[in-house]
């Protein structure tokens, strides 16, 4: 890497730096620039749902076994389930998100917080079991 590319990664760094979210205060607004930055923020809740739900779903796949002798299929159970409950939870935030009636620009950021709502409620399902 050349010291050109060295300066313009650094620059890049400091002004992405300077631009940052405070998820925590939204910026108002209903333009396309606060839609982005709401967007951006509920995408940082997703990924976190999301990774909250990966680990309860991991932790309750390791302590199921299926037993053919008992006729207990626990283990092939959760992971058809968890598969099904995926394709409604995305199903059902598109059809959510087709009856909000919001301009385009939030048309993202509703879906992204449907999805947010649903896998949240998925991991203390998960939790629970």
């Amino acid at each position: 890497m050349n010291w050109k590319q060295i300066l313009l990664l650094s620059s890049s760094a400091i002004s992405l730096n300077a631009f940052a979210l405070d998820c925590n205060a939204p910026s108002g607004g209903i333009g396309p620039d606060a839609a982005q930055s709401n967007l951006q923020c509920a995408e940082q809740e997703r990924t976190a749902a999301d990774h909250a739900l990966n680990g309860t779903y991991k932790k309750l796949l390791a302590n199921l076994k299926n037993d053919p002798r008992e006729q207990r299929f626990s283990r092939t159970q959760i992971v058809a389930a968890q598969r099904a409950w995926a394709a409604f939870r995305d199903a059902e935030c598109e059809f959510r998100t087709s009856l909000s009636g919001s301009a385009p620009q939030w048309v993202p950021v509703y879906r992204t917080q449907c999805l947010t709502e649903l896998t949240t409620a998925r991991v203390e399902v998960l939790g629970s079991a």
